[in-house]
């Protein structure tokens, strides 16, 4: 049977790092909801409650490409900076793939993400966008499970990796 996992969690906390390592390492077809967004906000935005209509759209988009992927007897793993719509989208997921659906909130401190988010490379998402997705995150908590909460602060990838498939 095929898996869904769902990676969140504020920047800097290493979804990508360890959605892509998963991806490679232990056979699953890696989805970047974050770009899968950008054909809705190329400028950003998403957080933007006049917006909502298009992170609607940006949302049933990253699910049907999960389905797509599911639906042909692959393990899924998406990586995702949900903005808005938290609850819904979450549901949707459970609502589509049951049992087989898993989220994760790869939640290192917010002191971490920040270090984290500011040694990068690439973009940057900005202490403020980590406070605020930090928040945000914390506000659903009921609907994803404190056990799916990961404080991955003293975590290497690897053991990351591991405590996450080990589930």
């Amino acid at each position: 049977m095929s898996r869904i996992l769902l990676l969140t969690g504020p920047g800097g906390s290493g979804k990508t790092t360890i959605a892509e390592r998963i991806a490679q390492k232990h056979d699953y077809i890696y989805l970047d909801g974050d770009h899968e967004d950008t054909e809705f906000f190329p400028q950003g935005g998403q957080r933007d409650p006049a917006n909502a209509v298009l992170m609607t759209k940006a949302h049933k988009k990253i699910l049907r490409l999960a389905k797509e992927h599911y639906d042909q007897g692959k393990n899924v793993v998406v990586d995702y900076i949900i903005f808005g719509q938290f609850r819904e989208f979450i549901e949707s997921f459970r609502g589509e793939f049951g049992e087989d659906f898993t989220v994760k909130v790869l939640f290192p401190s917010q002191e971490e993400c920040i270090r984290r988010d500011a040694e990068r490379e690439c973009w940057t998402a900005g202490e403020e966008n980590i406070a605020q997705t930090t928040h945000d995150l914390l506000a659903i908590k009921d609907v994803i499970g404190d056990e799916n909460f990961v404080d991955s602060t003293e975590m290497s990838s690897e053991e990351t990796i591991s405590h996450l498939i080990a589930l």
